[in-house]
């Protein structure tokens, strides 16, 4: 008693050590993280700083580049320089926007950025100045002076040629009279050339005598060359003052460039030796961060390795007091896993014996109900095919449950229309529930259901067990049913599902558990009412597995309401509606040999029954050495398989029939009790052609044997027409005989017709019912192969989705019957 105090006390006193020492290793880690984080944060010589460093060479480059180009421009006539000028001052002033960009809180720093980018632009603004007055414009100007200077002399020297000509025409040696119009003439030639008003006007009739002068034209050039003299002295002495200005003004820009480019530099060093200054100080800080850092570190260390020691200790404590609590859950474990692998094998082995029976009253019920049968007889087998049904639920509960847990279920994605499958349960369960005197209703909604995609069988069966689970609890009340939808984005849906009873209802400690597997309200609800406590467990599970939802509410002494949400896909696919049960046609397996093997009698016996009417050469074996023989010694077509049986079981079968290259050809279907995705698709690897669950259902099992009887070949072979029983059947009537033939020949030529129509249009419905028309008058000729095409196209016509192979069986019906019309027509001549 006291070691273990004192155990405790010492195990009290580690945690707490280990406690604090966990508190002194928290604190020292974030303080060395908040240390590094200082260390980190420390700017580089790789960050913004080198950055501005980059920016201020680039600045200064520019600078000189820029003068590089005025010069390029000014004395070498280089035109692209101009443009390459104005390039770099754009760069420049985004790299000085950059600098500005820079210790936006460093007064100091911005207003040395602000003088030098004030430097750089009148720099900038200077050379630009300076190519501006480049020489050739200068030269270009004083030409173009010069040149109108020229031209207005040479038009003044024209004009005064003329007018030489003119007085020296005029002043003649004879003495002409002079009237007033003559006068008024000469005055007006005076008056163009000195633009003056002449006012004299003189009329006279006598003549008289004008002195004759001579105008010599070597004064007049030389008077103009004189004056074109003067005016270029005039516009060469303006030319060189303005061009000893501009001179002037260059080397002032000049220098003032010089001046800037010297103010530039200066800031430059400021700029960077103020970077040097701040780099170094950083640097310095860093390294005493760093100092700090390591000292902590090591402290950290110190108490890091103690908390280990610490931890270490604790753990060997803990591992040693351990042991025993490990081998503890260990043996519960295993005790476990015996108790989970004990129910998969009561689950299987219950299956198989359970549903070996189960198959046999299942298969010769449905056998019994389609014979003809007096009231009485109908109405028991009734009872038992209902019974058998029930019993086949609640087995299927059990493997459902068991498949939901492991997520073996697989949803099928057809087309259906909910609204039809709750219909069809409401006459299904309508006779069920008066039983009890309680009443069925279905409340749709005005609008139609549209068809959706999704699993109608797992549909049926969240409804049928809610219907069940309601007219299980009540009596003379009602039971209603409610669907409507509500659309969501394009083509989805939500499916709204309501069903509500007046039953004994339930309180709410019962609804905590209502969904949990073998779980009822009451104890002695399953003494009273009977059941599984499985059905709405399945129903939430299957609800969870399509993404819908499902609540209660429930008052005690009221009844019960359940509230269901499923999602559907809309689909455009037709629905076609339910047909009335018949006895499954196995014709197609005329003349074809089956071996049937299976351990127990009952089975076998169904399975015959099956193919009862049929003329096919059946075979039975008891176990795999049996049927071994049979195989060996026979020409079998196709083995119907039963997997668990004594001896040697079917898989040892099958892996026999590999071994020999005859047998292992033959088709294999595959019957077991229990089966998952797993097991399934390990037999079709090891070469199972199928494998179907019990109780076996017919019209599955027809679906397998017409898949191999197709892709065997084993119905494309023509036919040859056997008149004998057309013959007999009309009591050797020779005219009526021929009437027969001829009226065969007209009505399959026309049904031919017709069939192509209907495929060209894909009118599978009416297609299918021409099918069922043609088919019967071909076994009267023993067109057996003719006959199970045609109600292969029958039975396909109807499916929900057809099956894109039925274009084939149509070619191979219209090859069939042409063989079986040209033997008729030979037969008639």
């Amino acid at each position: 008693m006291k070691n273990g105090w004192r155990n405790i006390l010492f195990e009290r006193i580690l945690f707490v050590v280990i406690g604090l020492l966990l508190i002194f290793v928290c604190t020292t880690g974030y303080w060395v993280y908040d240390r590094l984080s200082q260390v980190s944060e420390s700017p580089l010589p790789t960050n913004l700083k080198e950055n501005r460093r980059f920016i201020v060479r680039d600045l200064n480059s520019n600078i000189l580049k820029s003068d590089n180009l005025t010069y390029s421009y000014l004395y070498q006539n280089n035109a692209d320089a101009l443009l390459d000028f104005e390039i770099l001052e754009s760069q420049t002033t985004r790299k000085m926007d950059l600098l500005k960009s820079y210790k936006t809180d460093d007064s100091t720093y911005q207003k040395q950025i602000r003088k030098l980018s004030t430097l750089v632009k009148d720099r900038f603004l200077n050379l630009d100045t300076l190519m501006s007055i480049k020489n050739e414009n200068r030269v270009n100007e004083t030409m173009s002076i010069i040149e109108n200077e020229v031209q207005n002399a040479s038009e003044t020297a024209r004009i005064k040629m003329e007018i030489r000509d003119r007085v020296n025409a005029l002043q003649t040696p004879e003495t002409q009279p002079q009237t007033a119009t003559g006068e008024e003439t000469k005055k007006k030639w005076f008056q163009r050339k000195n633009k003056k008003q002449n006012t004299q006007t003189t009329t006279t009739t006598a003549p008289v005598q004008q002195p004759i002068v001579k105008i010599k034209a070597s004064e007049i050039a030389e008077a103009s060359t004189n004056e074109i003299a003067k005016k270029i002295q005039s516009v060469k002495d303006k030319a060189v003052s303005k061009e000893s200005l501009l001179n002037l003004y260059k080397l002032n820009l000049e220098q003032e460039n010089n001046l800037l480019s010297k103010q530039i530099g200066q800031i430059f060093q400021a700029i960077e030796l103020a970077d040097k200054r701040e780099l170094l100080k950083e640097t310095q800080h860093a390294k005493n961060v760093a100092a700090e850092t390591n000292q902590i570190i090591f402290l950290f260390s110190i108490i890091s390795t103690l908390l280990i020691l610490m931890i270490v200790v604790l753990i060997i404590t803990l591992f040693n007091k351990s042991k025993e609590t490990n081998a503890q859950l260990k043996l519960a474990k295993d005790k476990s896993d015996q108790l989970t692998e004990a129910k998969s094998r009561f689950l299987a082995t219950m299956s198989h014996e359970i549903r070996t029976p189960l198959n046999a009253i299942s298969g010769f019920t449905e056998q019994l109900f389609f014979e003809p049968l007096n009231q009485s007889a109908a109405k028991k087998v009734k009872i038992i095919r209902n019974s058998v049904k029930h019993l086949s639920q609640i087995t299927n509960e059990i493997l459902d449950l068991s498949k939901l847990e492991k997520d073996h279920i697989q949803l099928e994605k057809i087309a259906f229309n909910p609204a039809n499958e709750i219909m069809m349960l409401h006459e299904q369960y309508e006779l069920q529930v008066r039983e009890k005197n309680n009443s069925l209703v279905v409340e749709l909604d005005q609008k139609p259901f549209p068809n959706v995609l999704g699993d109608p069988l797992r549909f049926r069966q969240i409804i049928i067990n809610l219907i069940s689970n309601a007219n299980k609890f009540s009596k003379d009340s009602l039971i209603t049913i409610h669907l409507r939808y509500e659309e969501l984005e394009k083509r989805q849906i939500r499916c709204l599902i309501e069903v509500q009873d007046q039953g004994i209802g339930m309180s709410k400690s019962q609804l905590e558990r209502i969904f949990e597997p073998f779980e009822q309200a009451d104890p002695g609800v399953t003494r009273k009412y009977g059941g599984t406590g499985l059905g709405l467990s399945i129903t939430k599970q299957i609800i969870d597995k399509q993404g819908g939802t499902i609540r209660v509410n429930s008052e005690e002494g009221v009844g019960t309401t359940f509230y269901i949400e499923i999602p559907f896909e809309e689909t455009e696919d037709q629905v076609d509606a339910p047909r009335e049960p018949s006895r499954t046609d196995f014709s197609f397996l005329k003349d074809k040999s089956l071996l049937i093997v299976d351990d127990e009698p009952f089975n076998r016996t169904l399975l015959r029954s099956m193919f009862h009417g049929v003329n096919i050469n059946l075979m039975e074996a008891t176990n795999g050495l049996e049927a071994l023989e049979q195989l060996k010694n026979n020409d079998v077509d196709i083995v119907l398989l039963d997997v668990r049986m004594p001896e040697m079981n079917g898989h040892e079968l099958r892996e026999k029939m590999a071994e020999m290259e005859t047998l292992d050809q033959i088709p294999v279907v595959g019957l077991t009790a229990t089966l998952n995705p797993e097991k399934r698709q390990r037999m079709l690897d090891s070469g199972w052609t199928e494998v179907l669950t019990k109780p076996v259902n017919p019209e599955e099992i027809r679906r397998i044997l017409y898949q191999i009887y197709k892709d065997n070949s084993m119905g494309t072979q023509l036919d040859e027409a056997d008149f004998k029983s057309l013959q007999k059947l009309t009591n050797n009537n020779e005219s009526f005989y021929k009437e027969l033939l001829q009226t065969f020949v007209n009505s399959t030529e026309n049904g031919l017709v017709k069939m192509k129509q209907l495929v060209a249009d894909e009118n599978w419905s009416d297609a299918s019912e021409l099918a069922h028309q043609l088919a019967a008058p071909f076994k009267h000729f023993g067109a057996n192969n003719c006959y199970t095409t045609l109600k292969e196209i029958e039975r396909m016509g109807k499916e929900t989705k057809v099956d894109p192979s039925i274009k084939e069986l149509m070619e191979v019906f219209e090859e069939q019957a042409k063989h079986i019309i040209t033997q008729v027509k030979e037969k008639l001549n």
